[in-house]
């Protein structure tokens, strides 16, 4: 783990998964799985510096963007499929189908692999990301991405509102509606402006500072409002939309945090929160099937917290392994392939 690593985003990255991991393996704590939403705004932040800043210094390959994205995400996930498939043989409980393997369980209906939906957001907005902004870049000039980014993070907002107008009201939305793609990229469109601030307006990212202490809170104000107003069409229409403002908030704030314990106790935190931010995909990926599948196992077992404690660390410990076998091969693997392709293609501009 290098110390060239963010230690604000790490942490952001840290407290998402862990309310995520939380939320489904304790009931009490349901509220704490929109941690996903946080990574909503993670992931386009991250997404979003990396075209921004190949976009400024000439180096951005469509193909290659694709390729290092994918590279990074689609073998521990199909690996995670194939558990689950094979899993499912012995222990039916995460039924998958072809569709998960396009990422198109969203639209075709999700019977299993529940955390899933997110992963296809994901990857939906990863292949669409830099054709629309290079077609607005060419239509209309990067520089105006200051105000092109903000407009279009309502766009989701209208895409609800629009098709509950369309199909006669709430009630008459499809199932799960929610988790389909256009309809949920707020958080994602919210974090890409981050980055666009970041890698081309770094004196604009200063100054949202500021707002961003005071709009933070809006993440806890979704919670708190949730029992009297969900349901509704002014609810279900801006919910993603204002916890994207306030963990876009969150992001802000926490990427000016560094940290540099000189105690062994504090070295350890930092490691520990470092680590679980590193494995974080593959909690996510395999977290559920893991305490769904040990909950049947263990059916025998009276209820009670040791019972509740074996299951959530026996899963966390798989997903660990799962982490160093797959995600970690995938990701060092990918590295190398990108230093081969960089320095193929510095060997051909010197001998042009």
């Amino acid at each position: 783990m290098t110390n060239k690593r963010n230690f604000g985003l790490d942490l952001i990255r840290a407290l998402a998964i862990t309310g995520v991991f939380l939320g489904h393996g304790i009931t009490s704590l349901g509220s704490l799985s929109d941690g996903v939403e946080l990574f909503f705004v993670l992931s386009g932040f991250l997404i979003g510096r990396i075209y921004f800043r190949s976009r400024r210094d000439n180096s951005f390959s469509l193909g290659q963007f694709w390729i290092s994205r994918w590279w990074r995400t689609l073998p521990p996930y199909l690996a995670a499929l194939g558990i689950i498939a094979l899993a499912e043989h012995w222990i039916p409980s995460n039924p998958v189908n072809w569709s998960y393997l396009f990422f198109l369980q969203t639209f075709t209906g999700i019977k299993g692999f529940g955390p899933s939906w997110s992963l296809c957001v994901e990857e939906h907005f990863y292949l669409a990301l830099p054709l629309l902004a290079i077609a607005m870049e060419r239509l209309i000039g990067k520089r105006h991405f200051i105000w092109l980014l903000p407009v279009a993070f309502f766009i989701p907002t209208l895409f609800r509102l629009g098709w509950m107008w369309h199909v006669g009201g709430l009630s008459h939305m499809p199932h799960e509606w929610y988790r389909m793609s256009q309809f949920h990229c707020d958080g994602l469109i919210a974090g890409v402006y981050l980055a666009y601030l970041i890698v081309e307006r770094p004196e604009w990212f200063q100054r949202v500072r500021r707002p961003a202490l005071i709009l933070a809170p809006l993440a806890f104000l979704v919670a708190i409002v949730t029992p009297f107003l969900q349901g509704t069409i002014l609810f279900e229409s801006t919910q993603s939309l204002v916890v994207a403002i306030g963990f876009a908030s969150w992001l802000r704030l926490a990427y000016e945090i560094s940290w540099n314990p000189a105690s062994v106790a504090g070295r350890l935190v930092q490691k520990i929160v470092r680590g679980i931010a590193l494995a974080s995909y593959s909690i996510y990926l395999l977290h559920t099937v893991g305490m769904s599948d040990l909950h049947i196992l263990l059916h025998s077992w009276h209820r009670g917290a040791a019972r509740s404690l074996f299951i959530l660390s026996t899963t966390l410990v798989v997903c660990i392994v799962f982490y160093f076998i797959f995600e970690r091969t995938s990701i060092r693997t990918r590295d190398r392939y990108l230093t081969w392709r960089t320095t193929q293609r510095t060997r051909q501009e010197v001998t042009v």
